[in-house]
């Protein structure tokens, strides 16, 4: 539908100036939120419009934001891990993950894509950040995955992990194959792109420098790993002489264009570099818990009001499920009664978008006038009126651990009361079993 009213709708806007419209309607033109308020005006005034949605009085809200995922991994979690040999994260990572990514082939990277963001989609999220690998796959590898966004009209922020691993020539080929990327789909209005490192550790000197030289003439952000094991410091120091941080700020690679993914052993000095260089931080607390890591000192970001925002590394597509296992984490080590209600819900409803923001061609994660039509329906039906005093509570006991029915990515409705749209799931499913099998051990 290009235009269209959606109607009895409990609106829930987000945004600075918080409103709960509980009779309310929108109207949706060419994915932009074009009108909102009262449903008896919106109707009124926009009377010629004979497409209607009726969203049976379930809250209308801002999809949620996947601030770091890979995709790839989308057929990963069911293959069986063999433990012997594996004592730590990165013999999990050389003799399991990378394993894996190397046996992609590009129609496996389409696919695992595929899969991923219906998932995604279900849960709720209407954009996904997505971190790539793909060693054997590496010049088409972010067209195939951009590919799977267009059709499946997700919002999307792509970058592929360079990565020293496999050669420096080879490094040198996704940096430049990012880079191309990134420069053609500055305008894109759907997918955009932004320059991915795996980890500092895993990069050389010279190119560090290149992406440095690169971001600073383009104003293209960057997405890396910092700090998941508590191994990449010493491994730092030993082959470096400094802490990854410190590379990283010194190189010219943290700005407030850069996305810090994990971040799990922070101490005080980093942060102090990171509030210092405006970075944000996205907090994956699946993926810390699937790894036994620790979980990033939550406390401290707070009280240094560092940008965080919420990624589900390729483990879990749900953020409203990262959300609530984050707030269970702080609940764990703060035992006072509201403990994390707050910096919760300001992660969930504003930290996230602005980060996300920065990155994407029209402005998402709020509902308001000429925004983007990232909406989502959530099967909850509030007793009171949503407001700032009440929000926090609403949101983690309420609205995150409801159903969503309906997403709507840039004005398509891309599932409708929990059946995806013009989607044969079924059908899609023996796409799944061919290329997973790719990964056969």
């Amino acid at each position: 539908m290009e235009n269209y009213i959606i109607y009895n709708a409990n609106i829930l806007t987000f945004g600075g100036k918080l409103q709960n419209i509980r009779n309310g309607a929108l109207y949706i033109g060419r994915g932009t939120i074009l009108d909102f308020g009262e449903e008896k005006d919106i109707l009124s005034k926009h009377s010629s419009v004979e497409e209607k949605f009726d969203a049976q009085g379930k809250l209308v809200m801002p999809g949620y934001i996947d601030l770091h995922n890979h995709l790839y991994s989308s057929f990963f979690q069911n293959v069986p891990l063999k433990t012997k040999g594996i004592n730590k994260h990165s013999d999990f990572m050389n003799k399991f993950w990378w394993e894996l990514t190397g046996k992609l082939s590009s129609d496996g990277i389409y696919y695992s894509a595929v899969k991923g963001i219906i998932n995604s989609i279900k849960s709720g999220v209407t954009t996904i950040f997505n971190l790539h690998s793909s060693p054997n796959c590496i010049e088409d590898s972010l067209y195939d995955l951009s590919e799977a966004f267009e059709e499946l009209s997700m919002r999307g922020v792509l970058a592929y992990e360079i990565s020293n691993r496999t050669s420096e020539e080879d490094a040198e080929k996704m940096l430049k194959a990012n880079a191309e990327f990134a420069q053609e789909n500055k305008n894109n209005p759907l997918v955009s792109g932004m320059i991915g490192i795996y980890n500092a550790n895993e990069v050389s000197d010279d190119i560090l420098r290149m992406v440095s030289k690169f971001i600073a003439k383009s104003d293209i952000g960057l997405m890396i790993h910092l700090s998941e094991s508590e191994e990449e410091d010493e491994e730092s120091v030993d082959k470096h002489k400094k802490y990854c941080i410190d590379r990283l700020f010194d190189i010219g690679l943290l700005n407030e264009k850069t996305l810090l993914a994990t971040a799990n052993y922070l101490d005080e000095p980093d942060i102090d570099i990171i509030k210092k260089s405006g970075a944000g931080v996205i907090l994956t607390p699946s993926s810390t818990a699937y790894k036994g890591f620790d979980m990033a000192p939550l406390e401290a970001l707070f009280e240094n009001k560092i940008p965080i925002g919420l990624g589900s590394d390729g483990i879990y597509p749900s953020i409203a499920g990262e959300a609530a296992f984050a707030y269970k984490m702080i609940r764990k080590d703060q035992k006072e009664f509201n403990s994390g209600n707050k910096d919760i819900s300001n992660i969930v409803t504003s930290s996230s978008y602005k980060l996300a923001n920065k990155f994407v061609s029209k402005s998402i994660g709020e509902i308001k006038l000429g925004a983007a039509a990232d909406i989502i329906m959530v099967d909850y039906l509030p007793e009171h009126e949503i407001t700032k005093d009440n929000l926090n509570t609403q949101l983690l006991f309420g609205i995150i651990p409801s159903r969503i029915s309906t997403s709507i990515i840039n004005g398509n409705i891309v599932m409708k009361n929990y059946e995806m749209v013009g989607i044969d799931e079924h059908e899609l499913n023996e796409k799944y079993l061919e290329f997973a099998s790719e990964l056969k051990r």
